[in-house]
């Protein structure tokens, strides 16, 4: 009788813990989905910055890292040649760049006002 009651005793101890680790996976489950879309959603921005600076033709006007808006006069391999005012080039490496000035940006600025 004693044996019977230590074996259910035993039984009932390894279904909790058994059941205590099965609690886990939905949260596991939680954390590597979350994991999922996080790293997908960077490698979707690193693509689309990387689309954007392979774009980059000279002519095309950009922004630069401190916000200094340009027309690329040259492309290199790894720079950008940019002018910023009458006869000021600076020579800009393809992360400082920030964005492109799309045609579209620049006649919503000026057709703002009339």
């Amino acid at each position: 009788m004693f044996n019977f009651i230590t074996m259910a005793a035993t039984d009932g101890a390894a279904a909790q813990s058994s059941n205590g680790l099965l609690s886990f996976v939905p949260m596991i489950l939680i954390f590597v989905v979350m994991f999922y879309f996080m790293f997908r959603s960077q490698k979707k921005q690193a693509q689309k910055r990387q689309q954007m600076v392979d774009s980059i033709v000279k002519g095309a006007e950009v922004i630069i890292a401190g916000g200094i808006q340009g027309t690329v006069t040259a492309v290199k391999d790894k720079t950008f040649a940019v002018e910023i005012a009458d006869k000021v080039v600076v020579e800009v490496t393809k992360a400082g760049v920030n964005g492109v000035i799309s045609d579209e940006t620049q006649s919503s600025k000026n057709s703002c006002c009339g």
